[in-house]
């Protein structure tokens, strides 16, 4: 019996060989072959791609990781620039510690009113005197000048710095600070900021790249804060435990960005970006770990396909089935980077269009269902959905016909524009392909709503610009502005004016009828210049405003006159009579002149010190023929 089943197993097989037709026989032989070629190239190929895609979600990572620590630092920056500024103003102007104290208690009311951010406001050692915004009084055991946020903000040479971590002596808390040396060269400001936020911030990134780690360390190799929150306080340029070691060597020591290290024989790649103030943002993301299961998958399919001809069909359809969702999501995660209200392929040279998604029901009955027309279908969305303060420029933005030129150097162009429910949207042209010749041949076209993120950004920036007393442009936002119109070399009109005797003013009435004075004189610039003219506080009792494309004393004393009427009608009750003067001194910036801001600042200004000698409103011009103090104006 067991000799029979020997004898049958051997014929069978000779049967089955026999009547095998050659081709069948050489199918039987090559499939299997070819089949273990395609496993492999069909690995190789995932290699790549899958590589490529660590590259990818890593560059990601670390970008959302930075963007979203920089909008989580980016208003205490701005409040401790602003702060400093109108601090150092008040050093100029021979404020007492009284008087900064106050500052300090009324910008941290500011702060939190106005600030969507997680501190207490603002503190520092000034003139040999500690002044906390929040009325703290220190115990006697606390030293100003020996916590960390004086020594790093004196070690720091007037740049912003961020104070490594440490346990704040007023709250009990793990707190950074933000710190600054001031002009005087003793005296410190800072601003605190909780570690919960940076903390939450980096451990929300632990789902998102389970095969790696996102850290924040200084240029000490401190690590400031880490997805594996053990590891936060290490010092990593000290440590005897590698990778770390290495990381922080290779990044601190040598200065390598990008780089890749060994950890349990697999390669882990590393990538840095710096954060301003003496701390980077690093991305460690476990290479081994990602590929292993591309390894295990490539060694159970070949198992799989080797035990028959209709399994192994059946796995290379399944195979290559999954291979091509492998590789549509690789190109849709590095084509897509946000959500989007809408997206069209636009083939720009037979004016057609095809939707990819529109989540917009209003936006979508405006298309044709034909497809056809692209550029009508963007007249139709300019006309009817967006706001008529933008629909010009959205018209601009959407012509195909300028669009090659527009996107000759760049992939992609952007506009931010307002629907008809002033809601800010953002439209984005993406190169989908071109011809050989390098002409733009389809786009991608999108839109996205950054309604929050565009008056946020906006509210911001108008904080960080305006002089909150007078409601009109600071010194730098004003000065930068002036500096960005004599570079278009039209020229015009630099005035610079001070209160005559303010602080006999501040002495005899208060300061806040001093403050009063400086937001009337504020009142009449508004009320004298133009529109596209500009005027700033450029600090205590002193103003500044230019006047483009006025360029002789002709045209200036239209408005100057205009002005100093304006400051004559100046009526306060709570001066029981006393009228206000300024001294005014102007000087013009001609197309043909090449000198600096600085030099037209100090014509303008040498002319208001002649003016200071006359009694009551006195403006003096600066003549720009010869450099000489010309006529003068007496009101």
């Amino acid at each position: 019996m067991d000799n029979r089943k020997k004898i049958k197993t051997r014929i069978s097989a000779k049967e089955f060989f026999s009547r095998m037709s050659k081709s069948y026989l050489l199918l039987f032989f090559l499939l299997p072959l070819v089949y273990i070629c395609i496993i492999f190239l069909n690995f190789r190929y995932n290699y790549s791609i899958t590589s490529k895609n660590i590259e990818y979600q890593t560059e990601a990572t670390l970008l959302q990781y930075s963007s979203e620590l920089d909008d989580y630092l980016q208003p205490a920056c701005k409040i401790m620039e602003h702060a400093s500024y109108n601090v150092e103003d008040l050093f100029r102007s021979n404020a007492s510690n009284e008087q900064i104290l106050d500052y300090f208690v009324r910008e941290t009311q500011f702060i939190k009113t106005t600030q969507e951010m997680d501190t207490e406001g603002v503190y520092g050692f000034i003139h040999g005197e500690y002044m906390s915004g929040i009325g703290w009084i220190p115990t006697e055991d606390y030293v100003p000048t020996a916590r960390p946020w004086y020594l790093t903000g004196l070690a720091g040479g007037g740049k912003m710095v961020y104070v490594t971590p440490y346990t704040d002596k007023m709250s009990g808390e793990r707190t950074m600070t933000i710190a600054k040396l001031l002009s005087d060269g003793q005296s410190v400001m800072a601003i605190d900021v909780k570690m919960d936020g940076l903390q939450s911030i980096t451990e929300s990134l632990v789902n998102e790249s389970g095969s790696g780690n996102v850290f924040i360390l200084n240029d000490e190799g401190e690590v400031i804060t880490h997805t594996v929150f053990t590891e936060t306080g290490k010092n990593y340029l000290h440590s005897n435990e590698e990778p770390q070691r290495s990381i922080a060597y290779n990044f601190l020591i040598e200065g390598k960005k990008e780089f890749s290290v060994k950890n349990n024989g697999y390669n882990e790649l590393v990538y840095t970006h710096d954060m301003g103030g003496g701390w980077y943002v690093v991305s460690v993301t476990d290479e081994g770990k990602t590929l292993s299961a591309l390894f295990t998958a490539s060694r159970d399919s070949l198992m799989i396909g080797l035990i028959g001809t209709l399994i192994i069909f059946f796995l290379l359809i399944m195979i290559s089935k999954r291979r091509m969702e492998a590789e549509n999501y690789v190109i849709e995660l590095n084509s897509i980077s946000a959500i989007y209200v809408c997206m069209y392929n636009i083939n720009i040279k037979d004016d057609t269009f095809e939707e990819i998604n529109c989540f917009s029901e209003k936006i979508s009955n405006l298309v044709s269902d034909n497809r056809t027309e692209a550029r009508k279908m963007f007249k139709n969305i300019a006309n009817l959905r967006a706001d008529e303060r933008t629909r010009q420029e959205f018209l601009d933005f959407t012509n195909l016909d300028t669009l090659d030129r527009r996107l000759k150097n760049n992939n992609t162009v952007t506009l931010e524009f307002l629907n008809i429910e002033k809601v800010w949207n953002r439209a984005r042209f993406i190169t989908a392909d071109r011809d050989p010749d390098g002409n733009l041949k389809s786009v991608l076209f999108m839109v996205e709503v950054i309604d929050k993120e565009k008056r946020s950004r906006d509210r911001l920036l108008y904080i960080s610009e305006t002089d909150r007393m007078t409601d009109i442009n600071n010194r730098g936002s004003g000065e930068n502005k002036v500096k960005q119109q004599l570079l278009t070399g039209d020229g015009g009109m630099f005035i610079v004016l001070d209160v005559d005797k303010f602080k006999s003013i501040n002495d005899n009435y208060g300061h806040d009828i001093g403050d009063k004075v400086l937001i009337a004189i504020a009142d009449c610039m508004k009320r004298t210049f133009r529109n596209n003219d500009i005027i700033m506080r450029l600090g205590g009792d002193e103003f500044a405003a230019y006047a483009p494309l006025v360029l002789n004393k002709e045209g200036g004393e239209i408005i100057v006159n205009r002005f100093l009427k304006q400051i004559d009608r100046i009526s306060i009750p709570e001066l029981k009579g006393h009228k206000i003067s300024v001294s005014v001194g102007i000087a013009f910036y001609t197309p043909n002149d090449n000198f600096t801001f600085e030099e037209l600042y100090k014509m303008a200004d040498k002319c208001t010190y002649e003016s200071k000698r006359i009694k009551g409103n006195h403006a003096t011009y600066y003549m720009n023929d010869d450099r000489s103090i010309g006529d003068e104006y007496i009101s």
